[in-house]
């Protein structure tokens, strides 16, 4: 990328993040996950059933904010750009010498961002929190699980920003961020090839599944991340309707489990800018 396209791109991306303030979207954003790491620790350390010194503030924080985080940003951000584009701002965004692959790139690494500020703020707040209340902190586990949380975000900011780049109302972007939540959080996504083994084994299910369809439902990101969580503290277990496997395979191990988050980054990022260059606005 040349000099004049990055400083344009960083442009981009500092009106897009003060657009979120504008629009208070920000505030919310920032505002609830503060909520959430004060009241998720302070909950654990007031359960008089429990001793405060046994709970992990990381295991505690984890997992909720790896299901609330891609709820939200998929609704939240699935709207970047298709409100933009109903409203016209685009055109006239677009008569700037910004190009069409600046606002995609722009747009993911603002709601990036936003997204990031708003992991770090909600693992601040907690650690207060939780040392008052005599919660276990293990500094290196909780710095670990949010930088992995914020790589997951991203890739979530990713499949949110490739919606809003191929959908033309935001009623369809909401419905289609709504069903990939769904599927992914879910994991709906192993239904898929399920299916498949089912026809292909004459309308019943084998014995034993092929190896290929615990490699598929691997690359659910939320599989992934599950994964790679698990992998890394195995304190937190499974997350949601994921469980990871007690012998996992080599595509159920930590690097290829960053290596299916980032491919979802570059593919939505790829595939966005794509449909995006193509649409008539």
């Amino acid at each position: 990328m040349a000099v004049g396209d990055g400083s344009r791109l960083g442009l981009y991306v500092r009106e897009d993040v003060r657009d979120t303030v504008r629009e208070r979207q920000a505030q919310v954003i920032l505002g609830l996950y503060a909520l959430v790491g004060f009241w998720v620790t302070n909950s654990a350390g007031s359960n008089p059933a429990v001793d405060p010194a046994e709970i992990d503030l990381f295991a505690k924080l984890a997992t909720p904010l790896a299901l609330l985080t891609p709820l939200l940003v998929l609704g939240f951000f699935c709207s970047s750009l298709v409100e933009k584009r109903t409203s016209g701002a685009l055109t006239v965004v677009l008569g700037l010498p910004f190009s069409r692959k600046t606002v995609v790139l722009g747009t993911l690494i603002g709601r990036s961002i936003l997204i990031t500020g708003a992991l770090v703020i909600a693992t601040v707040v907690a650690i207060p929190v939780g040392y008052l209340r005599g919660v276990s902190i293990d500094p290196v586990a909780l710095v670990g699980s949010t930088l992995v949380l914020i790589l997951l975000a991203i890739t979530f900011t990713a499949v949110a920003v490739l919606i809003s780049a191929t959908t033309r109302t935001a009623t369809r972007a909401t419905v289609a961020a709504f069903a990939t939540f769904v599927i992914f959080a879910a994991n709906i996504w192993a239904q898929f090839p399920r299916l498949v083994v089912y026809a292909s084994n004459g309308l019943s299910y084998p014995e034993t599944f092929p190896a290929w369809y615990d490699f598929v439902v691997a690359l659910n990101p939320m599989a992934a991340y599950t994964y790679l969580i698990a992998d890394v503290f195995p304190a937190l277990g499974g997350i949601g309707f994921i469980r990871p496997p007690q012998e996992p395979a080599f595509y159920e191990r930590p690097a290829f489990a960053v290596a299916v988050l980032l491919g979802w980054i570059a593919f939505a990022t790829w595939f966005g800018h794509r449909r995006f260059r193509g649409a008539d606005l």
